[in-house]
């Protein structure tokens, strides 16, 4: 009883002492909180004053001269502008650049970067390899079955700000598995990537998956691929209801009367479905 007595009096103590660590803790978190805002902001001042002093260097790149100098931390910063802007220029310019960039070892740099470990190291050298995408488009492919869903979807995306209609095939089959890409972003890559044949869907329009084969389909009509009708015409004896309406869309999509005999003559199995087929022969008769 009386050694309870005696400790009463430490109370007061320990709770000042707890409240002043929890005021010391408080404060220096702050002023570390303070501290990185601080060094981001110089930090970005410095890159951004770096970017800018670099800039017009890149009408020289595009004009052929590359006689300059820099440190290496200003090389640095101009081979990722040059990336970046080589995605938003065609033709010769970004020919010129994309040559400048391989010179700089900067797909090299690049495709290390898209083995790491990490996602957000992956994406990012994924991201400024775009432009350059056409040395390696094996390396891009492999990307659309990445384990990290984002990076799967900026793979997509950078096959079709590349062009690279040859790995279209490969898109349209990204829509499906355990490691699926958002039909609507993989659709957005084809159309980007601009495909101007039939042939560069592959065999993805007679595709066994119905996903697979009415996007390739649809795809084709929004396209105007006139050398696709044959293949779309086929997809209306489809025994999927979805790749016989995909097949209708685009063959009003493109708009042949020579699509006429097929529409007239292909079974449908549902009011819906037959108001569709009814609407585009109808059009095709007005063409």
């Amino acid at each position: 009883m009386i050694d309870a007595v005696e400790a009463l009096p430490t109370i007061p103590g320990l709770m000042m002492a707890l409240l002043l660590t929890t005021a010391t803790v408080c404060g220096v978190l702050a002023l570390t909180v303070v501290g990185e805002r601080v060094i981001r902001t110089i930090v970005n001042d410095r890159q951004k004053k770096r970017r800018d002093r670099v800039r017009p260097v890149l009408l020289d790149i595009i004009d052929g001269n590359t006689s300059f100098a820099f440190s290496r931390a200003d090389t640095r910063a101009l081979t990722r502008l040059a990336a970046h802007t080589a995605t938003q220029v065609r033709g010769d310019d970004r020919a010129a650049l994309t040559t400048w960039l391989v010179t700089q070892q900067f797909h090299r740099e690049c495709l290390a970067h898209m083995k790491s470990p990490f996602a957000l190291t992956r994406a990012r050298a994924l991201d400024r390899f775009a432009p350059l995408a056409e040395l390696a488009p094996v390396s891009v492919e492999r990307m659309l079955t990445d384990r990290d869903a984002r990076v799967r979807s900026l793979a997509a995306q950078v096959i079709g700000r590349a062009g690279l209609s040859s790995l279209v095939p490969a898109l349209l089959r990204s829509a499906e598995g355990s490691r699926d890409i958002p039909a609507r972003i993989v659709s957005m890559a084809v159309l980007r990537a601009a495909p101007s044949t039939i042939a560069d869907f592959g065999d993805t329009p007679s595709d066994s998956s119905v996903r697979v084969r009415a996007m390739a389909l649809d795809l084709a009509g929004q396209l105007n691929l006139v050398d696709a009708r044959r293949v779309i015409e086929a997809g209306l004896s489809s025994p999927s209801e979805v790749v016989r309406l995909a097949s209708i869309r685009s063959l009003q999509r493109l708009g042949s009367p020579l699509s006429l005999p097929a529409l007239q003559a292909m079974a449908t199995y549902s009011a819906y479905e037959h108001s569709h087929a009814q609407i585009a022969i109808y059009e095709l008769q007005a063409e």
